[in-house]
């Protein structure tokens, strides 16, 4: 044999279109069986394979070539997860990534589907023994739906995902600016309807402060009866309460930060001229202002979230456990208790002063916070997007919510600081001590 010989003999393909897997005519069919058994694990180990060795020689070479691409992307995600995952989270997290991959994965399963019907038919089977005919047809059956409806599924809660990030946090603001801030500020306003009103008003206020490079994070709750708020110089509250809000009167009484959402709202339009976006209101910004003013911290952002809608989200998260204080509110004893949507709902409205149920909504939020389980929270995204979608407003732009989930991911082992501005600690809310409240909260926040 010649050199050349042995150089296009060793170069023979490693699934050759002419092997046994290939011939048919004459085959009994215990040989049919054997052949089929072969092609139905060729399917499972390398999805095209049957088409390599059996069908359309061409339509397998893609399919292989788009398996060893998947493969290798899914191993470059790993990887960068591990080095670097605000890569890959930025993807997840952008509706343009989420495109992407939802359209990746509708093909995947289209593709998957059409292979395995058409190793069905290279698999002949009926030519098989009776009892090998509907085993193999079975299990072909189950490896084309479960591969499909695998793929199918990823891609819906890549839609779902997708839909949610869209609907409730815009692409970006151009107000907002785009530098990183040291510390990302947020002030979160629970919104509930009272006395049979349409009108949601703010019932709980707090804000979440979150180090953007260390992630270390802290909430600081704020009564609504809080008074005499500073605005900063640029507010256009600034120009009506030079000396703060109440301080010389209001419009909305009792002059608190709770009546000044009202206020702002009613003649905001005047006030805030052009600033009004479909993620943001006037109230919404005069009480970011006045919480800005009386903290001395930045809070560009706020998100607002129905306290009515709260109970969907609490049960598609799969509860939270609390450690109810005495007085503990009507219908709840004092110790540790794990409550659903409506218990935790009832929870945070219980009966008591303003400054307990500040205390109380520090609870709920620290609990979502830091007991989410992310396997749960996998299983019931379709519920937890819908809740959200349905009780968020916010105008937090979808970088620095990438941003935010990364510095989650890569620092939840962080403890969560604490700080009620209620009394004892704010011996006034009415008339309170500001020099000394920035002072608490500058410590809080580093």
């Amino acid at each position: 044999m010649t050199w050349s010989g042995r150089h296009a003999e060793g170069r023979r393909p490693l699934l050759p279109a002419d092997g046994p897997l290939a011939r048919t005519r004459g085959r009994t069919p215990e040989e049919m069986t054997r052949r089929a058994w072969a092609l139905l694990a060729l399917a499972v180990v390398l999805p095209g394979g049957p088409q390599m060795v059996a069908g359309n020689r061409a339509v397998g070479r893609v399919a292989v070539g788009i398996v060893a691409l998947l493969w290798a992307l899914l191993l470059t995600a790993v990887l960068v997860q591990v080095v670097q995952a605000d890569v890959l989270v930025g993807i997840l997290t952008s509706s343009t990534g989420l495109t992407v991959l939802q359209v990746g994965l509708l093909a995947l399963a289209v593709g998957w589907l059409a292979l395995t019907l058409d190793t069905i038919r290279i698999a002949r089977i009926v030519r098989l023994t009776p009892l090998a005919r509907p085993l193999v047809a079975g299990l072909l059956v189950v490896l084309a739906v479960a591969g499909a409806g695998a793929a199918g599924w990823g891609a819906d809660l890549t839609g779902v995902a997708r839909g949610a990030i869209v609907s409730v946090f815009p692409e970006a603001l151009p107000e907002k600016g785009t530098a990183p801030p040291a510390r990302y500020g947020i002030l979160l306003l629970g919104m509930q309807r009272t006395g049979g009103s349409a009108a949601l008003v703010p019932q709980s206020v707090s804000v979440l402060s979150v180090d953007s490079a260390t992630g270390r994070a802290a909430t600081i709750g704020v009564p609504v009866q809080l008074s005499r708020m500073p605005f900063p110089a640029t507010s256009p509250m600034h120009r009506l309460y030079p000396n703060g809000y109440g301080a010389d009167g209001c419009i909305a009484r009792p002059c608190t930060l709770q009546s000044l959402y009202s206020e702002a709202q009613a003649v905001g339009d005047s006030l805030y001229p052009g600033r009004r976006t479909d993620h943001s209101s006037p109230g919404a910004d005069a009480m970011r202002e006045a919480v800005e003013g009386s903290l001395g911290i930045d809070l560009p952002y706020t998100v607002q979230l129905d306290q009515d809608s709260f109970g969907r989200l609490v049960d598609a998260l799969g509860g939270v456990t609390v450690t109810v204080g005495t007085p503990a509110p009507p219908g709840f004893a004092p110790g540790e208790q794990h409550l659903g949507g409506a218990r935790a709902v009832a929870y945070l409205h219980g009966s008591g002063s303003d400054y307990r149920r500040v205390a109380r909504t520090q609870q709920l939020e620290a609990a979502l916070l830091t007991q989410a389980n992310p396997a749960n929270l996998l299983l019931q995204f379709r519920t937890v997007a819908a809740a959200g979608a349905g009780a968020v407003v916010t105008d937090l732009p979808q970088g620095v919510l990438t941003d935010l989930t990364v510095l989650a991911l890569k620092h939840r082992s962080q403890p969560l600081q604490q700080l009620d501005l209620v009394p004892p600690v704010v011996r006034d809310p009415s008339a309170p001590d500001f020099a000394a409240v920035r002072r608490l909260v500058a410590s809080a926040v580093h």
